[in-house]
């Protein structure tokens, strides 16, 4: 790209270019193809500079893109980055922007070649930035725009910068004559009749009317022959000893185009500016322009005369590296033929096009070296928290059989108790201020619009721990209810039980609330969902402030290291445990809430009850913290955390009172058969 010789100055200029360019004292006007603005110190072309969501537009954990204002020099290294517009939660709700704005403040100076990694990294080759602890798939996501978004605009803007999936030209020769390159499909040639063109224009008399540079042949208007120079089979046998001199005024990446013309109307007019781009060309390849300028190299006649013997008009072309042209790919050249008395004014024209593909035998694609192909972005973090991934799994599976063999287990009755205990640390210590794998109703938005906007899977695959633990939780959720996430997954559902645990041990008196009323307090996390998903789907953001009804994030993302306000309100919620156990998870959890819908109707009803279960026994109902069995003895499964507490009394003849009576009951039978027996003796 070349500056222009009069700076016209932008009229849209974005916020903060003078910040990445501090001394720069212009920018241009942004342009369309690539989308950039060029930077100018004292008239001379310094950089460019350019929104990444206008190259590359990779959702971030919000399920949105963050966009950026990233500058480059010449020289392809970062100017500068400044974040413009994102929704980033963990930012926006939690640490402030700050840490934000310090991350990618370490781009500056850095290459666009260069393979940035967020973190540490045991490679030598990679260049190390520091990430943001709990904010790992923002600022991933964040440098991964960073690092595309420059290099596509460095291809399209700077030398040197081509993209490395191009052919390799093969270093095969023997000698050809020019009918044996024609035949092997290494010349390619457009011929065009008067007839030809007199239809594309529908005038037959518009031969007449065109300006051309030869006394017009009766039959053939245009015979234009085109060849890819770089190969040595086709360019040592067109140029002979000057391929070598070619080849030495090409730069690294750059391709030569050589273009010679017979007929009426020639690819270039007799007005052609040596060294400039042909008006009547142009090429196109995977539907990207690709600009040519003249080389000047010398003149044909001179060269190989018996190649071009009677061309009216021979030129060399160039492209240049940063064009990203592939010469294995298939490209079409096209003739543009006009007429009319002005340049600019009453042109009339017709474009004639033509394909070429450079055979086979003439190039190669370089084997992908497994070792430094770059992994995709989703598998990259898997890859990196693969020591999680897998404790995560393993826990999953202990889970499934605890869930399996749960009658079996709770007939110990103190080893159930030191089980479930030692989960329950796990799933707040591990899954929720390590792993951060705290499931929450933000979690659904994204999916909520992607029923609107399309559906990527990568979006969910950012976050491993998140993306395992939803679907283990959905596979679940159909099968048994909400149970097994409520009462085993929840980091902030353990947190509260043990709090309920501490306030038995503690002795503190419990606050009684009625059944009627409880069945009553239970709709409001209802009433919390419905409002929530249905502002996410007009004020995503607004939502996802509403969202602090869930006290996570100040508990388990900033460990309370946040604005006192949220902090007081975590505190009041995990207080109020302590009198009315699980006070959060029965009356304002808007994701027990969901999730208590969506598993309504769940197949496995797995709690057994007895025809006493609700009368005369009521044991269980008492014992039920969360008071998901009635009255009556009945199980509602909606609100139930399967603590299989229930399940613990209900197989241990020594505390489930029918089991007790029944013992009674046999005793005494037992007694009295005795009695009988000795009265028969004796």
């Amino acid at each position: 790209m070349v500056p222009t010789t009069s700076l016209a100055l932008s009229t849209d200029s974005p916020d903060g270019w003078n910040e990445i360019f501090p001394h720069a004292t212009s920018i241009g006007e942004k342009e369309s193809s690539p989308p950039v603005w060029p930077i100018y110190q004292v008239g001379n072309l310094v950089g460019y500079l350019f929104h990444s969501q206008d190259v590359v537009a990779l959702p971030a954990f919000s399920g949105e893109p963050v966009d950026m204002l990233i500058g480059i020099d010449l020289e392809g290294k970062l100017a500068g980055v400044l974040v413009v517009e994102h929704q980033e939660p963990i930012f926006l709700h939690g640490f402030g922007e700050q840490p934000l704005f310090d991350f990618v403040k370490q781009y500056a100076g850095l290459s666009v070649l260069d393979s940035i990694k967020v973190g540490k990294t045991s490679n030598s080759t990679h260049v190390a930035i520091d990430g943001i602890t709990k904010a790992t798939v923002s600022v991933v996501v964040i440098n991964e725009s960073v690092l595309l978004s420059s290099l596509a605009i460095a291809r399209k803007t700077l030398d040197g910068f081509t993209s490395n999936a191009v052919a390799d030209i093969l270093n095969t020769y023997e000698p050809l004559d020019i009918k044996a390159l024609e035949k092997r499909n290494y010349l390619t040639k457009l011929t065009l009749t008067n007839s030809d063109v007199a239809q594309a224009f529908d005038d037959d008399n518009i031969v007449e009317k065109i300006a051309v540079t030869n006394k017009i042949n009766k039959s053939t208007f245009v015979d234009l022959h085109f060849a890819y120079l770089n190969s040595p089979m086709i360019g040592k046998n067109l140029l002979g000893n000057d391929y070598k001199l070619l080849m030495q005024r090409l730069n690294e990446g750059e391709h030569a185009i050589g273009i010679w013309s017979y007929g009426a109307y020639h690819h270039v007019d007799k007005d052609f500016i040596p060294a400039s781009i042909p008006d009547r060309l142009s090429i196109l390849q995977n539907d990207v322009p690709i600009e040519i300028r003249d080389l000047n190299f010398y003149d044909l006649y001179e060269g190989k005369k018996e190649a071009y013997r009677g061309a009216e008009a021979l030129n060399i072309y160039r492209i240049k590296s940063h064009s990203g042209f592939d010469p294995g790919s298939p490209w079409t050249l096209s003739l543009t033929v006009s007429y009319g008395n002005n340049p600019w004014l009453n042109q009339v024209s017709s474009v004639f096009p033509i394909d070429y593909q450079l055979p086979k035998s003439l190039y190669s694609y370089p084997e992908l070296d497994n070792n430094n192909t770059s992994l995709p972005l989703w598998l990259e973090l898997w890859h990196n928290r693969s020591s999680e991934i897998t404790i995560l799994v393993l826990s999953l599976l202990i889970l499934t059989f605890l869930f399996i063999y749960q009658h079996q287990l709770s007939q110990r009755f103190t080893l159930f108790h030191r089980v479930r205990w030692i989960f329950l640390i796990y799933t707040i210590v591990f899954i929720g201020w390590y792993a951060q794998g705290q499931l929450s109703v933000v979690n659904i938005f994204p999916i909520l619009h992607s029923l609107f906007n399309g559906f990527d899977i990568q979006t969910y695959l950012m976050d491993p721990i998140i993306f395992i633990l939803w679907s283990y939780v959905f596979i679940s959720l159909f099968l048994v209810g909400r149970g097994l996430f409520c009462g085993w997954l929840c980091p902030f559902g353990a947190l509260q039980e043990m709090l309920g645990w501490l306030a038995k041990k503690w002795r503190i008196r419990q606050l009684k609330i009625t059944y009627p009323l409880h069945k009553k307090l239970q709709l409001v996390k209802y009433g919390v969902l419905l409002f929530l998903v249905g502002l996410s789907l007009y004020a995503n953001v607004m939502a996802e402030v509403m969202a602090e009804v869930e006290p996570f994030k100040t508990t388990f993302t900033l460990m309370f290291v946040r604005t006192w306000p949220f902090v007081i309100y975590a505190i009041v919620i995990l207080g109020l445990g302590l009198y009315i156990n699980k006070f959060y998870c029965r009356y304002l959890c808007p994701l027990g809430a969901g999730l208590s819908l969506l598993g309504r109707f769940h197949p496995i009803k797995w709690l057994s009850r007895r025809k006493e279960c609700g009368s005369p026994c009521t044991l269980c109902h008492h014992k039920c913290d969360i008071k998901a069995i009635t009255p009556s003895g009945s199980i509602d499964y909606n609100e139930c955390v399967q603590c299989f507490e229930c399940i613990a009394y209900y197989n241990n003849a020594s505390l489930c009172p029918p089991q007790k009576q029944e013992k009674k009951r046999l005793e005494k039978l037992n007694l009295s058969t005795e009695q009988i027996e000795i009265k028969c003796v004796s």
